[in-house]
């Protein structure tokens, strides 16, 4: 049997070490805050999105769906985030970098 004294020591152990934890988790969530942060190159993009065929002039799709085909180099498509929204309205990626 453990002793009043050996109780009370290992209960001040167990909360001290709870408190560390909680400390240490809080700190580094609102102090650190690790985020990853990645960034698309649009530079890196092939010239339609996966799926889609480039004829010289306009991406077409190569299967059927309700997106039309399009100039891959009109200047509303200079971004990757625009891309990637045309990309993502067809229910297709591109480069495989809009996920």
């Amino acid at each position: 049997m453990c002793s009043n004294k050996e109780r009370m020591e290992y209960i001040t152990t167990t909360v001290l070490t709870i408190l560390f934890t909680l400390g240490f988790l809080a700190i580094y969530k609102y102090g650190f805050n690790p985020q990853m942060i990645m960034t698309i190159d649009p530079s890196k993009m092939a010239k339609c999105p996966d799926g889609w065929n480039y004829d010289g002039k306009v991406c077409n799709p190569a299967g059927k769906t309700t997106c039309m085909p399009f100039d891959p180099d009109a200047p509303t498509l200079d971004t990757a985030a625009a891309k990637c929204n045309l990309a993502r309205s067809c229910s297709t990626t591109w480069s495989g970098m809009c996920g």
